[in-house]
């Protein structure tokens, strides 16, 4: 398995373009923390019809961040790749925690999952976002593939259960049906 992860890593990580360098940065430190979606539901906090989606969006991303940087990788404590230094390129530090799962996946999924359920209409938007920020931890060398792959599917988890486990369409299914058209309800 380490084998295939290290063929992985190396094949994702074999173009690199200044642009990219900081676009990915960028991505990586937006991702920090969780630090994107706690933004996108602090604003969601202002608006009373978003407030408790927003609440769900800070929890899941809270607890994703618990459960990663806590419990999973103090209990895996898989070492994080070395990758040699690039001449010229400038790049975030790798952080000293242990490398799977990755918290910036874990977290970026989590909080896309919960910002889609605040905002389904942008969904597309955030589900790219935590794809980009989630890919930029293996375009920078801090995590294996199978790193981000496994914190997606944690994020995800943990924002399908603080979300309650349905998707939004489901919804739509327990609000009491309209009535045709010409029924008159009595008192």
């Amino acid at each position: 398995m380490q084998s295939l992860d290290l063929f992985l890593l190396e094949t994702l990580r074999a173009w690199h373009a200044p642009w990219l360098d900081i676009v990915m940065s960028t991505a990586t430190i937006m991702g920090s923390m969780g630090g994107i979606w706690q933004l996108l539901a602090l604003i969601g906090l202002t608006v009373p019809r978003w407030r408790a989606a927003a609440w769900r969006t800070l929890l899941a991303v809270w607890l994703a961040l618990v459960v990663v940087d806590g419990l999973a990788k103090p209990l895996i404590n898989r070492a994080r790749p070395i990758v040699p230094p690039a001449v010229e390129r400038t790049l975030p530090p790798a952080s000293r925690s242990a490398s799977f799962p990755s918290g910036h996946a874990t977290s970026a999924f989590a909080g896309a999952a919960a910002v889609s359920r605040m905002w389904p209409a942008t969904r597309v938007v955030w589900w790219a976002l935590a794809v980009l920020i989630a890919y930029s931890r293996i375009y920078i060398g801090h995590h294996y593939p199978l790193d981000v792959i496994g914190g997606a599917i944690v994020g995800t988890a943990i924002a399908f259960w603080v979300l309650g486990g349905r998707h939004p369409a489901t919804y739509a299914s327990t609000l009491p049906k309209p009535l045709p058209a010409g029924v008159i309800v009595k008192p």
